[in-house]
């Protein structure tokens, strides 16, 4: 009975926490005003922490009170609410097995050729803070918030236009120019996005939280090379620093094509490029009317929630971040806090579904200064046809 009652126990407090985490993930994933997000997450850890006390207490009570043994006795709120989180939990379980095994593996269209890791603290001889809060946070075992995975991959495309064969795009996504992390940081990204030598750098969103940080793009994001052209799309955490406009303008002087809510051919080249910056900017939402027929189409997305978008448009390739990759990954569960309307389920990694395939970037900045297993990432795609 001990153990039974163990095992109820844990699979209860799994369930209890997959429902409300879940719902936290999806709230964020929702494009409302930070306060109004802000105030319901409060809401939701009140109720992640407080309901497991109330449920304890009514349980102890019965349980000690005389009449609860009574055979005549019915169940409890609390009673059935244990028995439904551990029934929950029994289901995610396998649920969890599953994503985790689909983020570490790849579709049968893409191929892993490289990867590298750099620590960037043990490069530049220190760590590249000045915030208390992250030094603090860098004391921590196993914190992978300096080495930067750089990584290849050969992504092959059914309707890939020969002039494009081998074209190869860097992506890095959610900078987060802020307090947390200094400059010298994001110049040896930058150094290392340029080692990659692409033929495009796409860049998807959340470069800058602070107002005062914008004078850091040009600067910064300038020296990013690109043989062909530097995309950019805006995130949620560009709406904080009160002047989008202006961190537009910065990223525009810094030589980066800026795609929100628009639909562009590149060059000469049978590409077509667009940008999807929903929810948090509405009236970004590219048209999509009559995309050339022969063009690769490749859409740049600050979150991965405009996958379903995607396929509907029928884009080849999309390219999104937002999510950290959850930034905690947990070995066999995987990561647990991901704002995504779909939860973790494109927390980062490779994913296929009718004409389109998505690849999620774990990010290069944070703002939460702690990686456990998900290392911050710069990547390149190298495109192939299949003739």
């Amino acid at each position: 009975m001990f153990v039974a009652a163990v095992v109820l126990i844990l699979l209860s407090a799994l369930g209890h926490g997959a429902v409300w985490v879940g719902i936290n993930n999806r709230w964020h994933g929702v494009g409302l005003p930070r306060k109004v997000i802000k105030s319901g997450s409060l809401l939701v850890y009140a109720i992640l922490l407080g309901l497991p006390i109330l449920v304890a207490r009514r349980l102890v009570k019965d349980w000690l009170h005389v009449a609860s043994f009574d055979s005549d006795a019915g169940l409890n709120w609390a009673e059935i609410y244990v028995g439904v989180c551990a029934v929950w939990g029994i289901i995610q379980i396998p649920i969890w097995a599953f994503r985790r095994w689909q983020q570490l593996s790849l579709p049968e269209n893409v191929r892993h050729t490289a990867e590298r890791v750099v620590d960037i603290a043990q490069v530049l001889g220190a760590a590249p803070t000045t915030s208390p809060r992250t030094k603090l946070f860098c004391k921590l075992p196993y914190n992978h918030l300096w080495e930067i995975h750089v990584s290849q991959f050969e992504v092959v495309l059914a309707g890939l236009p020969k002039e494009l064969e081998g074209l190869s795009i860097c992506h890095i996504s959610d900078l987060h120019f802020s307090y947390r992390i200094e400059r010298p940081y994001y110049e040896e990204i930058v150094r290392l996005a340029n080692s990659t030598q692409a033929d495009i750098i796409a860049l998807t969103g959340d470069v800058c939280d602070k107002l005062d940080r914008i004078p850091w793009i040009v600067p910064t994001l300038g020296p990013l090379e690109a043989r062909i052209a530097k995309l950019s799309v805006l995130g949620n955490h560009d709406l904080r620093t009160g002047d989008v406009p202006r961190v537009r303008a910065a990223l525009a002087e810094a030589g980066f094509c800026d795609l929100g809510g628009r639909v562009t051919e590149v060059a000469d080249l049978p590409l077509v490029v667009a940008g999807n910056e929903y929810p948090w900017f509405p009236q970004s939402m590219p048209k999509i009317e009559d995309l050339p027929a022969r063009s690769l189409k490749l859409l740049l997305s600050h979150s991965p929630d405009q996958f379903g978008w995607a396929q509907r448009n029928q884009f080849d390739l999309m390219l999104a971040g937002h999510t950290h990759g959850g930034q905690i990954r947990f070995p066999l569960v995987g990561p647990v806090v991901c704002p995504s309307l779909h939860g973790t389920k494109y927390a980062s990694g490779f994913f296929e579904a009718g004409p389109t395939l998505l690849h999620v970037s774990r990010g290069t900045g944070s703002l939460f200064p702690y990686r456990l297993n998900c290392r911050p990432q710069v990547v390149k795609l190298v495109l192939r046809g299949t003739f």
